[in-house]
């Protein structure tokens, strides 16, 4: 069950290790099935080096001293992934709801703290989650993260906002983008 989710939270982060904006830009995906509001136009789409069909990631350039201080190329990261177009990718009970089934996925050893969740099991049997972490890294960096779930037990998505430097300022900005998909 934790498998599953286990592997995409292992995309996302793998992603923002390996990778390497003002007003909102918008993209559409060439299919127009996707669209988010990038936080600027200096974010890049990256999605081939996920490799992943129905996978999409962008990126923001790490600024020179931020680069050198951490050796990523990028600032920040959001990854969306439509949990039907891969086989298996959908683990629809591991889907948490609350926040303690959070907590209980990941396993809160004090490197992860909640700073807010939100979640909803509807009438039809659709599973939301929308949730913001700060995750403790070495003693001088901390990561946050911000990630937006929505799933039936047949289809549904995950997008992930990662924001390695710049703090609160530019997760309030990643939030926005992952709070602007639109799925057709």
């Amino acid at each position: 069950m934790k498998r599953k989710l286990s592997l995409i939270f292992s995309v996302i982060f793998a992603a923002a290790a390996m990778t390497g904006c003002g007003g909102g830009y918008k993209y559409t995906s060439e299919d127009g099935s996707f669209s988010i509001t990038l936080p600027g136009e200096q974010w890049q789409e990256e999605s081939e080096s996920l490799g992943i069909n129905g996978g999409y990631m962008f990126t923001l350039p790490a600024t020179s001293d931020s680069a050198v201080e951490t050796q990523l190329d990028s600032d920040a990261i959001i990854v969306y992934l439509d949990l039907s177009a891969e086989e298996g990718s959908l683990d629809y009970d591991s889907i948490p709801t609350t926040e303690e089934e959070l907590t209980d996925y990941l396993g809160l050893d004090g490197s992860y703290e909640v700073l807010s969740f939100e979640g909803d099991l509807d009438d039809d049997g659709v599973k939301s989650n929308t949730y913001k972490l700060k995750i403790s890294g070495s003693e001088n960096s901390e990561m946050y993260m911000v990630t937006k779930t929505e799933a039936s037990e047949t289809e549904g998505y995950i997008i992930a906002g990662t924001v390695l430097h710049g703090g609160e300022e530019l997760i309030d900005e990643v939030e926005k983008s992952v709070l602007s998909v639109s799925r057709k």
